[in-house]
């Protein structure tokens, strides 16, 4: 029997038109305005807009629910993947010089996650994205939650900025209710109200949090509301996850418990894999638990090719596999469980490559190369050279290698 997993009511609920948009009325209006009158639009040569402020009001929803009504078909870039100038300047070389055959309008270039270009990998995709904002001809969107990080700022002065407000709790509520009218979800109204407080303007978390709770209650009410606030927000540690995934008694029970975990979705996937044999005697089980966890790792390694994260509640739903998935009683409750190979291999080899580095960046300066060329090129001569007992101490000091590091060449 395959599982059905509800839609998430994000996507289920999501504005057809900006008739629907909730909240930012003013914010949206000049989106609107702007995209219907490029290129004329286009302010001392400002070829793009930057929209900023708090995570869930809907930035990127109103860019596409926007340019889809207009006419424009959308090209979306996570800014947290492509982060080299090379990665950027590839897909930017087509997206900002040319139209597209499937829309009335052209194209719109949206880059979301802009703030994720101030990491210490960035290898120049800010420089080359304001090279081509410069010389854009199709109109370009940026969405950031924070325009203060430095590698923002440069770009700050070729673009008009747009401001997102967290959304009014009045607005929340009554999206609240449409929902709950059309899911036919009892509600008291103080209930409702607190769930908007809750999400302090975060329309997306409000939505996520109904569903939640949705699932496990027959009348929402301030006190089972609170309860499950309670519950979601306090964090766990890994064996505490475990047992509440493995031994739950509802499979939300279970879906709570890898929500309160600060774990990533992939490394979850491992742990539940490394013992799902230990918790699960029956072969038929086993089989069962690792068809589901197959199926989340499907959706997991989508995630992580398309960073599409609406996809990540179908994955956490299929990986918490319980007894009552798996029909059949788990052994006992452990004190321990098996740690994942694939972790322990990653720690080993994490090791080497911290130990590649300081051998490449001892190199650099003399060979004149990058640490990566540099160890890559002369690793060979330099193992030779400290071979050699006459020269071994003086290679060793005259590039400050510790005997760890000698060690590790010479095996």
């Amino acid at each position: 029997m395959i599982m059905m997993i509800d839609q998430p009511w994000v996507e289920k609920y999501r504005p057809q038109s900006s008739k629907d948009l909730v909240g930012n009325t003013t914010a949206i209006s000049k989106i609107k305005k702007w995209l219907s009158n490029w290129p004329k639009s286009i302010s001392r040569n400002k070829r793009a807009l930057m929209l900023f402020g708090p995570s869930g009001v809907g930035k990127t929803l109103v860019a596409h629910t926007i340019g889809s009504e207009l006419g424009y078909d959308i090209t979306e870039i996570n800014a947290t993947v492509k982060r080299s100038k090379k990665s950027m300047d590839e897909l930017l070389q087509t997206s900002t010089m040319t139209g597209t055959l499937t829309s009335t309008r052209g194209r719109v270039l949206l880059v979301d996650e802009l703030a994720g270009l101030s990491g210490k990998s960035d290898r120049g995709a800010a420089s080359a994205l304001k090279e081509h904002i410069q010389k854009t001809r199709v109109p370009i969107i940026l969405v950031t939650n924070d325009i203060s990080e430095p590698k923002i700022r440069p770009l700050r002065k070729i673009t008009t900025l747009i401001e997102f407000e967290p959304v009014k709790e009045s607005e929340i509520v009554e999206m609240l209710k449409q929902i709950c009218n059309q899911e036919k979800i009892r509600f008291e109204d103080s209930a409702l109200d607190t769930l908007a407080s809750h999400s302090r303007g975060d329309i997306r978390a409000a939505i996520n949090d109904l569903q939640s709770i949705s699932k496990s209650v027959s009348v929402l009410n301030n006190r089972n509301l609170l309860e499950f606030i309670q519950s979601r927000d306090q964090r766990i540690d890994l064996n505490e996850a475990l047992d509440r995934i493995f031994y739950a008694e509802t499979w939300n029970k279970a879906i709570i418990a890898a929500n309160q975990i600060d774990v990533y979705p992939d490394e979850l996937i491992r742990w539940i894999n490394a013992n799902i044999p230990l918790v699960f005697p029956e072969l038929k089980q086993q089989i069962k638990a690792f068809d589901f966890l197959s199926r989340a790792s499907i959706f997991s390694r989508r995630i992580n090719r398309t960073q599409n994260w609406r996809l990540l509640p179908y994955s956490k739903e299929l990986m918490c596999i319980t007894g009552t998935i798996t029909d059949g009683t788990p052994t006992p409750k452990r004190s321990e469980y098996r740690f994942p190979d694939w972790i322990q291999q990653m720690g080993f080899s994490r090791g080497v490559r911290q130990k590649r580095v300081l051998v490449g960046h001892a190199l650099s300066p003399i060979v004149h190369l990058s640490a990566k060329r540099a160890y890559e090129e002369y690793i060979t001569v330099l193992k030779a050279l400290l071979k050699e007992a006459k020269l071994k101490e003086r290679v060793k000091n005259d590039l400050d290698l510790s005997e760890d590091l000698v060690h590790f060449i010479l095996k």
